[in-house]
């Protein structure tokens, strides 16, 4: 990388290089410009960033980042290392224009869970669908967004907070700066996460690495809202702020409250204090589970984008063009399932779906005893 320097791209931007090395001022200028979790060094530390370059455009009349794009080069192909942003044409076509002018071997830019541009691009490219994000738009106001919701949802969500007043002595609902909340609190909502996904026979996602990761997460980012009685913490949720965006990690509650949805509570009392802060977005990661509908959170999906040098080098590489259809059409499928899920429980693909989940479930309940003795 060594003959990247500052060149003049066009005349109202220029274009800063700094090969194998992220500057100080890169941290805050992420955060800034993109607004989300997976573009925030606060998220990408966890990978290895040792051999990471950064790419910055400047506006030339205030001399901030209009642009900025942490990259890996990989033989003849470029990665782009921040995910989740919401791309310009121009943005795009600067990058991309810039690279293949100053690395000639560099046949390939990949961006990957990112929303690309819906004009067209300068060079040929593709792009798959690869991920989805759940983002409810946020109006201003607590009344306008109840307002919104459905009848049905409504009438539970006021039973249950009837149900938690009465019943729960003290009952509180309240909301810290991560940086407040003891590694204990958050601990006890990811046991939460544990225990529900026990319940369901799964696996939970938050190993030990994962929630050091996290508790590093909320001490620079993070908002906990905590639903608790005289009886303890009964529930939270672990959400992290980027500019007008709330991302939220985690929502659980102690299996013991079930009759209380206190989970479903959590959530709501989180997206309504979320509002009063003036966010414009509340995000809830993948997956389009019918308590997000019910949330109003709506699918934004996010592609895999390739834009080549030249046509020619769009041929040269069919397996892994074929690797990135056949993760496209495994996304399609999932995401076709979840929506045939949605269905009324009676309906012929809700049943289909249901059998299978219970063939499933068989399957592995009659092969964890085999697996065993068989050891």
């Amino acid at each position: 990388m060594s003959n990247f320097s500052m060149v003049r791209i066009e005349s109202a931007s220029t274009v800063s290089i700094y090969p194998n090395y992220i500057p100080d001022f890169v941290t805050h200028a992420l955060d800034t410009l993109y607004g989300n979790l997976h573009a925030s060094l606060a998220t990408l530390k966890s990978h290895s960033l040792r051999d990471a370059s950064t790419y910055v455009k400047w506006r030339s009349l205030d001399q901030q980042p209009e642009s900025i794009f942490l990259f890996r080069k990989a033989g003849q192909a470029i990665r782009v290392i921040n995910e989740g942003m919401r791309l310009s044409r121009e943005a795009v076509d600067d990058f991309c224009e810039y690279m293949f002018s100053h690395e000639n071997d560099i046949t390939q830019i990949d961006f990957h869970a990112v929303a690309p541009p819906q004009e067209r691009l300068s060079r040929p490219h593709l792009r798959w669908s690869c991920t989805e994000d759940i983002v409810i738009t946020l109006p201003t106001t607590e009344l306008a967004y109840v307002n919104q919701l459905g009848k049905a949802t409504r009438k539970s969500i006021k039973k249950s907070l009837t149900r938690a007043h009465r019943l729960l002595p003290n009952f509180t609902h309240s909301v810290h700066a991560g940086s407040d909340v003891s590694d204990d609190l958050i601990r006890e909502v990811v046991r939460f996460n544990h225990s529900r996904m026990a319940v369901k026979e799964k696996s939970s996602a938050l190993n030990e690495e994962a929630t050091n990761e996290l508790i590093a997460l909320m001490r620079t980012h993070g908002i906990v809202g905590l639903v608790g009685s005289d009886q303890g913490l009964g529930a939270g949720t672990l959400a992290c702020r980027f500019g007008d965006d709330i991302f939220s990690i985690i929502t659980a509650h102690d299996p013991r409250y079930d009759p209380f949805g206190l989970g479903t509570l959590s959530r709501h009392l989180m997206i309504i204090h979320c509002i009063e802060l003036g966010a414009k977005r509340f995000h809830l990661l993948g997956g389009n589970m019918s308590s997000k509908r019910s949330a109003l959170g709506m699918r934004e999906i996010l592609d895999h984008l390739t834009i080549y040098r030249t046509p020619t080098d769009m041929l040269r590489h069919p397996i892994a063009t074929l690797r990135l259809a056949l993760n496209a059409a495994k996304y399609q499928l999932h995401r076709w399932l979840e929506d045939q899920s949605a269905q009324p429980e009676h309906s012929p693909a809700a049943r289909i779906l249901n059998t299978l989940r219970l063939s499933a479930r068989a399957m592995r309940r009659w092969l964890s005893p085999r697996a065993t003795s068989l050891n």
